[in-house]
């Protein structure tokens, strides 16, 4: 059996609670302890059983269908006081709006209008802050169930470090004042941030250069992908329909 500091750590390392440090030092723990990583797989697979059994709840079409109608703005003119409906339908709104797991279920498509710039802000903050990563893990397993507590529809979560570009973690972080899940992800000694919004039409992929940092654009279904990095473009590139044919629909793909 593992020492209680190792059941510790394990349990952090389960709940996104290691820095990058402290998560590459488990994993050499992991490597070089089989009792701790027979533990650690039992936890894992705990976990995995009760988020398949215990069904979190669902808000029905029908409510969301309503609050969206309660909040959508009316073209008539308005009273000088507000009805009690409007107000209740503002509470429920910020009420949801507050929560990162309903992002994806009430959020309207993100215009693009400075979302480069603000997408490549959110990307050096994470360098400069020493921690790209909120949860630090190159184990999709770990990463997408840290994003399905937060988020209705979890981003597609691939492995892609035997190509070179090893999962390092996610974090949220805030677009246009809503919650957005980023992948982080790293080559070599640089990092990509890969976001995921939701859009509603389809657009071929597109590439540019913005303040010495690449950028890759695509979409897939009705998620858009913003990879970003100050690795060479063509790099970059090669990233992106690696993730794109990783993720297509496959047995154990997306995890």
């Amino acid at each position: 059996m593992s020492t209680g500091n190792e059941t510790l750590l394990a349990h952090a390392a389960l709940d996104g609670e290691l820095d990058a440090a402290g998560m590459l030092d488990f994993e050499n723990r992991l490597a070089a302890n089989a009792s701790l990583a027979a533990d650690y797989g039992r936890l894992k697979t705990l976990r995995e059983v009760m988020r398949r059994e215990l069904v979190k709840p669902v808000a029905p079409p029908t409510l969301r269908q309503r609050i969206a109608a309660m909040a959508a703005p009316s073209t008539s003119v308005r009273p000088a006081r507000a009805p009690r409906q409007a107000l209740a339908a503002s509470a429920i709104l910020a009420a949801g709006l507050g929560s990162a797991s309903t992002w994806l279920a009430l959020r309207p498509a993100i215009e693009d209008t400075n979302l480069a710039g603000t997408l490549v802000a959110d990307h050096k903050r994470g360098l400069l802050s020493g921690q790209p990563p909120d949860v630090a893990s190159s184990d999709r397993h770990t990463v997408k169930p840290w994003f399905a507590t937060r988020f209705a529809l979890a981003p597609k979560v691939v492995d892609l470090g035997p190509q070179g570009f090893r999962l390092a973690g996610g974090r949220i972080d805030i677009i246009a004042g809503a919650p957005a899940p980023v992948l982080v992800y790293r080559h070599k000694e640089h990092f990509i941030s890969l976001t995921a919004l939701p859009v509603e039409s389809s657009l071929p992929p597109r590439a540019f250069v913005i303040d010495g940092y690449s950028v890759q654009v695509w979409r897939d279904g009705g998620t858009e992908y913003w990879a970003i990095s100050d690795i060479d473009p063509a790099e970059l590139a090669n990233f992106r329909q690696l993730f794109d044919a990783a993720a297509k629909p496959g047995p154990d793909k997306s995890g």
